[in-house]
């Protein structure tokens, strides 16, 4: 089991309202300084840790463009194990995907009765409070200066540096505040803790890593002042008038608004714009059932077979009925794919 550590600050202001990251931060910046050798890597527990320049000019390929895993001093994070109701989601693109033999085309340029674009950035319920309450606490352990940080992630050696990264060129693992201190704290975990997310297992995790966001989660999931006591058991009614706020608006009273899973909210989010564009006419369920590539497993089994040996489940099995029959500490999802490149545009392999 390997080890990489990345050493960083973190800017507080870019979080909501005052920018635009949300509480599972799939789109944390992290400031780093390449001369200072911030990343480091450990082969196995009883190595030394070494300085690494392999992700320096590293990039993946996203939609056929280069995606530079660090680019301008910057690196962007996402939080493994935790999903917080969403901030800001667009439907996705579904043109060349197929339902009763004919290809669902593209919404660009379709609009609303009201004339509002199909592809607007819309909202979850309890999004906002949550990543107040997150900014919130950064803010309170970064004062007037940048907070230290350091990306943790455990991988496995001979999977090589691209299992640290996503197929959207994002380090995956965990953040560390104050990093090395007495007060040092794991954002990951605290957010759990806290009740602002739900957790999220995917089968890249280790186990010693799904253990410990599925205990953090148990002790968060009734937490007074958090969020995650208000996901919905059935699938709620797409509201397509709950819209992303620019920055500098005032936090809305979200009182105690149900929400359902994030990763469900954004596949409903697609599937409201496909109803609303007449491009697609069945249920929700029914929509779930058109990618075979989104899958899960169920937690015991992936934890007590392994995930070469755990049924992969379709996505769809999540809700039958209008009803989620899976909650989110009993699914391990399947993680896409990805590929990281040298400068050289050879595959980075190994280290």
């Amino acid at each position: 089991m390997g080890k990489l550590t990345i050493d960083g600050t973190l800017d507080v202001s870019q979080f909501w309202p005052t920018g635009e990251s949300d509480a599972d931060t799939t789109k944390l910046i992290v400031d780093v300084t390449l001369a200072s050798h911030p990343v480091h890597y450990q082969p196995f527990p009883n190595s030394p840790a070494l300085p690494t320049t392999v992700y320096d000019a590293a990039y993946v390929k996203l939609f056929g463009a280069r995606q530079p895993v660090i680019k301008n001093g910057k690196l962007t994070v996402r939080l493994q194990g935790i999903d917080a109701p969403e901030l800001h989601v667009q439907p996705g693109s579904l043109s060349k995907t197929k339902w009763k033999g004919k290809a669902l085309g593209s919404l660009k340029g379709l609009k609303r009765p009201n004339g509002r674009s199909l592809v607007s950035k819309y909202r979850q319920p309890q999004a906002e409070t949550a990543t107040v309450r997150l900014a919130t606490f950064l803010a309170q352990r970064a004062g007037n200066a940048p907070l230290p940080v350091r990306f943790v992630s455990d991988l496995d050696h001979e999977q090589g540096p691209g299992a640290a990264i996503d197929k959207y060129g994002r380090f995956v693992g965990n953040i560390m505040v104050d990093p090395g201190t007495p007060s040092e704290v794991d954002i990951n975990l605290w957010i759990l803790e806290q009740g602002l997310a739900l957790v999220a297992l995917y089968n890249s995790m280790h186990r010693s890593e799904v253990d410990a966001c599925v205990s953090a989660y148990a002790r968060g999931a009734n937490a007074p002042r958090g969020i995650a006591r208000f996901v919905s058991k059935s699938i709620t009614t797409f509201d397509p008038d709950l819209l992303y706020r620019k920055k500098g608006s005032p936090i809305a009273g979200e009182a105690q608004a149900r929400f359902i899973h994030p990763k469900l909210y954004r596949r409903q989010c697609t599937w409201w714009a496909y109803k609303a564009a007449k491009k697609f006419t069945s249920g929700f369920d029914t929509f779930l059932a058109l990618s075979k590539d989104d899958t899960f497993f169920e937690t015991a089994e992936f934890l007590n077979s392994g995930p070469l040996s755990a049924i992969q489940i379709p996505l769809k099995e999540m809700v039958t009925g209008g009803k989620v029959v899976w909650s989110a500490d009993e699914v391990v999802f399947k993680e896409g794919s990805s590929s990281l490149y040298g400068p050289d545009g050879a595959k980075l392999d190994s280290w």
